[in-house]
């Protein structure tokens, strides 16, 4: 039998190791664990993040599993990529200290011309040089943040969504104020959200 799990698998384009578990339930029902594991050993942040977690039949898994883990997955990788990049300025910041930097040198063959030039272009040299290193230390710690808190409250939505809490999962969304760039992400889950809580009341009230 052909499938195309493993082409959809491809599709996800991931940048770490993709771990799925599978628990059998009576009844028919399955609980299936996704996690995508950081393989990065200089990132240590994110590791902690938790599996999503799906239960639901067979056939429910079939047709909703890439739609539930797509954009979850996507999101982990984005934060992934985050850290990283946000690891590189890091190590940019402790090495450019050991390096005098261009102006130096420039500094140093002036004070042939006039030694009281010397000292004054060099210090404010460092210190911008020190000024803008933490001033992009901290616009880089501040988007990673940024990109943590918004994947932490998709993955509750996430949780709320698979124990069909969908009241409490659409308030767990982000502010699309808060996140303009995710605006079509946001208001797409907070659609399916909302489609499913219309179905699920409609059901109750069949029942």
């Amino acid at each position: 039998m052909k499938t195309n799990f493993f082409e959809q698998i491809a599709g996800l384009q991931i940048n770490g190791t993709l771990q799925i578990n599978i628990q059998p339930h009576e009844g028919g029902t399955l609980t299936v664990s996704v996690l995508l594991a950081n393989n990065n050993p200089k990132i240590t942040s994110g590791k902690n993040i938790p599996p999503m977690l799906l239960k639901a039949t067979a056939q429910e898994l079939d047709e909703e599993f890439f739609t539930e883990i797509g954009e979850p997955t996507k999101q982990t990788v984005r934060l992934f990529a985050n850290l990283e990049a946000y690891q590189a300025e890091l190590d940019k910041a402790k090495k450019q200290p050991e390096k005098p930097g261009g102006k130096t040198a420039t500094v140093d063959n002036k004070k042939a011309v006039d030694n009281s030039l010397f000292n004054q272009p060099a210090e404010e040299h460092e210190d911008d040089v020190h000024d803008d290193l933490e001033e992009q230390h901290d616009e880089t710690e501040a988007l990673v943040e940024k990109a943590r808190l918004y994947d932490e409250a998709m993955q509750r939505v996430n949780r709320l969504n698979t124990d069909m809490k969908y009241k409490e999962a659409i308030a767990q969304l982000p502010d699309v104020d808060e996140y303009p760039d995710k605006a079509n992400e946001i208001n797409k889950r907070r659609e399916q959200l909302q489609q499913r809580q219309k179905l699920y009341a409609s059901l109750q009230t069949e029942v």
